[in-house]
């Protein structure tokens, strides 16, 4: 068999011949190892030096360029905080005026995760809707040893609940 085939040569070859004309025709590596590069720096490579350490922040140091002086441009100002901001009371919702006037209960469903129990119970309205808070915690008290909070928005959704443990002090 020819080391230059032609693609109809090629075609007509079965499996096993064409694994072997593959092999014939591949060459081999030497086994030692390939040589070094000792090619030499390009001009002028062997006289860079480098700084022993970086320049200051661009904001500090003024840099040189050519003749022209280059200064680093000046920090913004923060704008001021808007007064709304300000009051920390804005996170409380209104009070209402009065309390008394809010009438009527709420059935609201909570689970407690520690007994696995779901209570359902009638939270009178005056509770959430008189608070000043937006989120209202509220505890219920319904075993020996634990205790379940609910913190209930406006709308009677509850935000996020913990499972407390109680501990009575004798005195």
């Amino acid at each position: 068999m020819s080391q230059k085939l032609t693609r109809e040569e090629l075609n007509k070859l079965d499996k096993k011949q064409l694994i072997a004309f593959i092999l014939k025709s591949q060459k081999t590596a030497p086994d030692e190892n390939p040589p070094a590069c000792n090619a030499d720096a390009p001009p002028g490579f062997d006289c860079i030096t480098l700084p022993d350490q970086p320049p200051a922040a661009a904001g500090i140091m003024a840099m040189q360029r050519g003749n022209k002086q280059l200064k680093a441009p000046p920090i913004p100002k923060v704008p001021p905080v808007p007064a709304a901001c300000d009051d920390i009371s804005a996170k409380k919702k209104e009070a209402v005026a009065d309390p008394e006037s809010i009438t009527g209960v709420k059935r609201i469903f909570v689970k407690c995760e520690r007994c696995d129990k779901t209570f359902i119970i009638d939270l009178p309205k005056k509770i959430v809707l008189a608070n000043p808070l937006e989120v209202v915690p509220v505890t219920l008290l319904h075993a020996e040893d634990h205790a379940l909070t609910v913190y209930l928005d406006q709308n009677f959704e509850s935000r996020r609940d913990y499972v407390s443990e109680i501990y009575t002090i004798e005195g």
